[in-house]
């Protein structure tokens, strides 16, 4: 097992007054954002180039009809590329599933003077047959410490709202980052119970491919692979969304040029509520506190990109392609 390195997480499960939303994750409880960071910004700006280089115009207070709550996505944050991802919600509590939405990205260092730092469009990611919806961006944080983001959100029936949070951002992770060795670990496999899948997966109709190798084995095999930790039927995270599903969707495609395996979170199948939902050995080991996660290991057994939360097909493919030459 790896040597556990201290960090702070950046859980940011907002909790609004009166609302009572229900965020249980597996993570730990947010710190708290910078408290100068919860005063909006003045919106009579002019417009200026995003990171595309194209003109963003800001929204002005006479446009802000709506009230907007923000959920971030990942409960780490850690120096290198990530994904950037928010959950929104309206004033009561409604997921908002279609807004056009700008992140600004604040540098908090001088917690009495917010720094922009960057901007950008985010993209929208929605869960196929259910009602999840994020908000995403791929980018790379260059420093640890403390961050903020000023969320704007514009909607098809003209409301517009914005909202501004605070979050941190580690040097390092429990667990592997991109640019790492993955370890060689013995993940459970249809050998090691007799080939009954309920005691190693709690989907309900399993691709039994996803436990033919052992992590170790297909660190040693050649190719790529795809881990996937998730836990179709125990979910315990508002944002997991459908992970398996997505993992085996990318598999019909790629099943024979990769490897695939699914580890799931908790321990003591097939009722883990028996041993109080202990996390899985494999889980642990990976430094893990939180589900879903997917990484991409290239052929060598480096971590070339890892993402938590609601993921997509066409999302991790990209990911996919662009890094293990797919």
């Amino acid at each position: 097992m790896r040597t556990m390195k201290h960090i702070i997480r950046s859980h940011l499960y907002l909790t609004l007054m009166g609302l009572g939303l229900a965020l249980a994750a597996c993570a730990g409880g947010p710190p708290a954002p910078a408290p100068e960071f919860a005063t909006p910004l003045s919106n009579q700006v002019e417009a200026h180039a995003d990171e595309t280089g194209d003109d963003h115009g800001h929204l002005e207070a006479s446009q802000l009809t709506g009230e907007l709550q923000v959920v971030v996505v990942p409960t780490e944050l850690v120096v290198g590329p990530e994904r950037f991802a928010v959950g929104l919600f309206d004033a009561e509590g409604n997921m908002i599933h279609d807004a056009s939405v700008h992140f600004h990205y604040y540098d908090l260092s001088d917690p009495q003077q917010a720094v922009l730092e960057s901007e950008a469009d985010a993209y929208r990611l929605q869960e196929p047959e259910g009602p999840t919806t994020i908000y995403a961006h791929q980018r790379s944080f260059e420093r640890a410490g403390d961050w903020g983001v000023e969320v704007e959100v514009r909607r098809p029936d003209g409301d517009a709202a914005h909202s501004r949070i605070g979050f941190r951002v580690a040097a390092d992770s429990d667990s592997y980052t991109p640019g790492e060795r993955a370890p060689a670990l013995r993940t459970p496999t249809l050998a090691d119970v007799n080939q009954d899948w309920t005691r190693i997966t709690s989907a309900a109709e399993p691709n039994l491919a996803f436990y033919e190798l052992s992590l170790h084995q297909a660190l040693s095999n050649g190719k790529p692979t795809l881990l996937l930790f998730a836990t179709p039927a125990f979910c315990q995270t508002r944002f997991c969304g459908p992970a398996y599903e997505t993992a085996n969707s990318l598999y019909q495609k790629y099943g024979e040029r990769m490897n695939f395996i699914h580890v799931e979170v908790f321990g003591g199948l097939p009722d883990p509520a028996a041993n109080g939902f202990k996390l899985a050995a494999t889980v642990e080991a990976f430094g893990l506190q939180s589900d879903p996660w997917a990484y991409l290991i290239d052929a060598e057994g480096t971590v070339v990109y890892r993402v938590e939360g609601l993921f997509g097909a066409e999302e991790l493919e990209r990911q996919a392609q662009a890094r293990l030459g797919l």
